[in-house]
Formats: structure tokens, sequence, C-alpha cells
């Protein structure tokens, strides 16, 4: 399984801000990364957002160091890669979470630095269990105001939001289980909630490479040698059982939000 891309992907990733489907992951893979996330789930809490969990899990630490997987995001940013962050959405059957439609780089800055954000379908991602929506080319208009309105169904913390969209413009991302999406951090995107009877996982990784200037959060290298002293960089996980690996994550992700 190949996937690097073609220079007509390429192009069509400029020209839209948004590239799929493209396979990652066998159907064994993708099985083995969604039992690892359900197992989290079923035996330490049910949650719908999950930030940074390859910083302390040995399963996600391999997802977002696939080959196969890197191979495609060095066709965009070259071979220097460090993961910014990851993220999983986890709408389970008959939910009322969504997301509005934001772009990622508001908070993130992302839009100043070399990144690109690969939206990683665990399940199948389709219009009935709340896939990813975009609206195509949405990135050329730069940086977009926001508001902030809290909504206790709103996967994003902060609730924020494009109050206009034209949606009759929106591309339903419809991706296969080890199937992804790439798109660029100034796209115009958000999600509906879940009306099936199965639940929707996606796995989302941000990208950039070492141009960054971010001396905060902790970064993994996963491909290249660049220079990377100006950056924090994070050590591979250590060897947990899941229990005391959850413990740690939820340390990390307190102190984090009260930092």
């Amino acid at each position: 399984m190949t996937t690097t891309l073609s220079r007509q992907q390429l192009d069509r990733y400029d020209r839209d801000g948004i590239l799929f489907p493209i396979k990652v992951l066998s159907d064994d893979e993708s099985i083995f990364f969604r039992g690892a996330f359900e197992s989290l789930i079923n035996n330490c809490g049910p949650m719908k957002r999950l930030d940074n969990l390859h910083l302390f899990f040995d399963w996600a630490r391999r997802l977002v160091t696939h080959d196969t997987l890197l191979n495609a995001i060095q066709d965009v940013l070259g071979g220097d890669i460090l993961v910014f962050g990851t993220l999983i959405f986890y709408k389970p059957p008959r939910d009322s979470g969504y997301a509005s439609w934001h772009q990622d780089s508001f908070y993130s800055g992302l839009h100043l630095t070399p990144s690109t954000s690969a939206w990683i379908a665990l399940t199948p991602s389709h219009p009935a269990n709340g896939c990813m929506r975009v609206i195509p080319g949405s990135h050329r208009g730069g940086l977009l105001s926001h508001t902030n309105v809290r909504d206790g169904s709103n996967l994003l913390w902060r609730g924020e939001q494009i109050t206009t969209v034209d949606e009759s413009q929106a591309m339903d991302v419809v991706l296969q289980p080890g199937e992804m999406s790439l798109h660029q951090s100034t796209i115009v995107h958000g999600s509906n909630s879940n009306t099936s009877d199965e639940p929707r996982i996606g796995f989302i990784v941000r990208f950039v490479t070492n141009q960054i200037r971010d001396r905060e959060r902790p970064m993994m290298r996963v491909r290249g040698e660049a220079d990377c002293s100006h950056l924090m960089l994070a050590e591979p996980p250590l060897e947990m059982d899941e229990q005391s690996a959850w413990a740690a994550w939820q340390a990390f992700s307190n102190a984090r939000s009260k930092g």
C-alpha cells in the first residue's frame, strides 16, 4: 500500500484546502486502533473529546508514526515532521455532539507556520453519523472572525463559531475505516450530530515542521533530523498499563487546562 500523493492530488489540496479519501491503514490496523480506543473509553471513562493521547498511550504513538501516514504528510510538508497535537472526537450512536463551523487556526495559530491536519477514520464516517463537512476553497479567505457561544453539545471547548457560512457550498467528507482526509488550518469546517445507530470515531493529527515557534507545547518528532533546539520535544510514552497511562494523561490534561 502506498500513499505518495500525485501532483494532481497536491493541486487539489491547494485548490480546495482538503484532500480525501487517502488510504493509510489496512483493515486489520483499523480494527486494532479502534479496539484500543474503545477499550480506553470502556475501561477508563466515557469521553467525547480526548487530546494528546499519543503522549501517553503506545497505540496512539504507533498511529501518529505510521509510515504510510507520514509518507503522505511528507509530500505536503517535506521530510522534517513533528506532531503538534492529536485529538479524538467520539460521537456515540444517537448523540447530540457536533462541531460548529470554525477554522482550526483561529486559536492554534497554525496558519502562521507550515502545517496540515490528518483526520483518520476509525469507523465509517458519513452524513448520518456526523461526518466532517467543509466549505471547499474557504481556506483562501484567510483568518475569519469567530464568536464564542457556550453549548454543552458543541465538541469545541470554547464554542467558537463562524456565524455567516453558506451551507449550500458544504461538502461531506465521507470516509471508510482506515481512510483519512488532509485539510488546511484555515478551511471552514464543522460537523453535525450523530443521528445513526453506529458510533463515529475520528483520530486527528496536526502536523507541523521545525519552523514553528512554540516553546510551551510538547511536540513529538516523527520524521527528520532538523534543528529543534528551540522547541520542547516530547519523548515516546513510557510502557504503562492502561489505567496508569490514563492517570498520567488526566494529570497532564488538568495541568494544561489550569496553565
